[in-house]
């Protein structure tokens, strides 16, 4: 008999839309919980219709809901309300994304679901989280990075601030939803009653400042973007060899940097006095970064990162996508996915990173995202609804 997943038998109900909410619930469907996925039957998640396209589906979607369930319910119909309100009495946990007060207006806030089902869970994302004096203004995740303080931090010290090439504000706030979710489904086992968990994008954001809201908070000066290297650590950035760009990471100590310096060929760069104690190349960084650039360009990136890799000194190719799709220790891990979706066959999808001994290791494909409401009729027939009322729902608009 297969083991099953940590989150089995676990009934999730997403009433969430475009990236942060469907990432997480895409997280708890890939550790095994059930996921439906409740969507307006005018137009379904508002990310069916984004770029890139492949067979006239939106990839986009499709990498954050696979294997979910899609029922589509107009909450704007009091009898598709109904119907909620009866799964929710089945349900282990509810997962929403919308502005703060819109579940209210349905009659759907925690206060009143917990009547419905004490024991259930329901986490709420928004850009601002649910109290606070900007919680109903909207957020994207370029907002979120804005006024969370990463643009500031991220880019060169002669340039303007910038973003990071994905959406991290969303999925951050993702991985924080799913570990309180989880979190308040082991407590619910001590105390069998179930609770609010609030998210908010712009508190995620702050909670990862990590050493630069220390480094703000010893001298009172906001720190700036240092460009392709660390604020702190010297060397500990990105240098161009003759053909592309590699990455020499975290030389600490004094042994190490010797060692670097003697594998590279020249030794005298460890006794230069700017550069012979951690200090001295913190105080002189930019002329050991000219220094080193200056011996890194004489051979390739590939004969660096070897002669690096067998002295044991940390570093990195800096790979674009397509490396990534190729990079064997990516392939060994399976965290490249094919999926089921007919016309998708060539199609990869980012796995989930999280390895259990629960889960299979050796999985090469998530079962793919489903067309809008393909699931409605089953999951109504599970509610006891006959076909013949599911039909007259239809033309009632309800679902």
């Amino acid at each position: 008999m297969a083991q099953q997943k940590p989150l089995n038998g676990i009934r999730i109900l997403d009433l969430t839309r475009v990236l942060a909410g469907p990432f997480a619930t895409q997280m708890l469907f890939d550790l095994g919980a059930e996921v439906i996925k409740i969507e307006n039957p005018a137009h379904g998640d508002d990310s069916r219709l984004f770029a890139p396209f492949k067979d006239d589906k939106s990839l986009y979607f499709e990498s954050v809901n696979g294997g979910k369930k899609s029922l589509t319910l107009n909450l704007k119909n009091p009898k598709a309300v109904a119907i909620l309100k009866t799964l929710i009495q089945k349900a282990d946990v509810l997962v929403e994304n919308f502005r703060p007060g819109i579940m209210a207006k349905f009659g759907l806030d925690y206060e009143n679901v917990k009547l419905l089902n004490p024991k259930l869970i329901y986490a709420s994302i928004s850009g601002y989280g649910q109290t606070g004096p900007d919680r109903l203004k909207p957020s994207y995740d370029i907002l979120a990075q804005a006024r969370g303080g990463i643009m500031s931090l991220t880019g060169y010290p002669d340039g303007d601030p910038m973003m990071i090439g994905v959406s991290f504000s969303d999925m951050i706030a993702g991985v924080f939803a799913v570990t309180a979710i989880t979190t308040a489904l082991y407590q619910r086992e001590k105390t069998q009653t179930g609770q609010q968990i609030d998210i908010s994008m712009l508190d995620c954001q702050v909670a990862l400042l990590e050493s630069a809201m220390m480094r703000y908070q010893a001298t009172k000066v906001p720190p700036k973007a240092v460009g392709c290297r660390h604020a702190t650590e010297t060397p500990f950035q990105s240098f161009k060899a003759s053909d592309k760009h590699f990455v020499l990471a975290a030389i600490a100590g004094e042994a190490m940097f010797q060692r670097l310096c003697n594998a590279i060929g020249h030794p005298e760069i460890a006794q230069d006095s700017r550069f012979n104690t951690i200090n001295a190349r913190h105080e002189h960084v930019e002329e050991l970064g000219a220094a080193l650039q200056n011996v890194f360009q004489t051979k390739t990136a590939n004969e660096w990162i070897e002669l690096l890799d067998k002295n044991s000194i940390p570093v990195s190719p800096i790979q674009n996508l397509e490396d990534i799709c190729h990079d064997p220790q990516v392939l060994e891990r399976n965290m490249l996915l094919n999926t089921t979706t007919k016309g998708l066959e060539d199609i990869k999808i980012p796995a989930c990173p999280i390895k259990m001994s629960s889960l299979p290791q050796d999985n090469t494909y998530r079962v793919g995202a489903p067309a809008l409401g393909q699931n409605t009729n089953e999951i109504l027939i599970n509610l006891g609804i006959d076909p013949d009322q599911i039909e007259l729902l239809k033309k009632e608009g309800v679902i």
